[in-house]
């Protein structure tokens, strides 16, 4: 019998919106069920449970953690203000972390992170997506090759429009 996951999404649409469509990351994955939402704000909350099809909203994060117990926790905030305790509670009800870049503010704030994880067992992500690029892994192969010689400077851009 294939593994049935238990998702959970935080964000806050107040301060940033869920970052870059991670609250609809786990839409229609096999063996995973999104439980519940959680936004503080109300019209926010109502529009991500409709995209996402949550069986429940809540306005506070903790409270949806605490009563769901979800297995995996996507973190979507694209400030990182809050990430650090929205991670501690996810991990402290042992769901593992997807959480939007960037992981924290600071490596303190990352290293708690990181904590708090290992002390529950959990395991966790960080949306960066474009390490997992076809072109970026193939880049990578070459190098690691030495197909394309001595590696003496990486030039990269980002989404070259008003986001990068």
């Amino acid at each position: 019998m294939a593994r049935r996951y238990r998702a959970a999404i935080i964000g806050h649409t107040g301060r940033g919106n869920y970052g870059h469509g991670l609250d609809v990351a786990l839409v229609g994955l096999p063996g995973v069920e999104i439980v519940a939402v959680a936004d503080p704000d109300e019209a926010g909350r109502l529009a991500a449970q409709a995209r996402t099809g949550a069986h429940r909203a809540y306005a506070d994060y903790r409270e949806m953690l605490t009563r769901e117990r979800p297995s995996l926790a996507v973190i979507a905030p694209r400030w990182a203000g809050e990430h650090v305790a929205m991670a501690i509670a996810a991990a402290e009800v042992e769901a593992h972390l997807l959480i939007e870049k960037p992981l924290a503010a600071s490596l303190t704030q990352a290293d708690a992170i990181l904590a708090a994880a290992g002390r529950a067992g959990v395991k966790v992500a960080v949306a960066h997506q474009t390490r997992l690029h076809p072109a970026t892994l193939h880049a990578g192969r070459l190098v690691q090759e030495g197909a394309i010689g001595r590696l003496r400077l990486v030039r990269a851009f980002g989404k070259m429009d008003h986001r990068g």
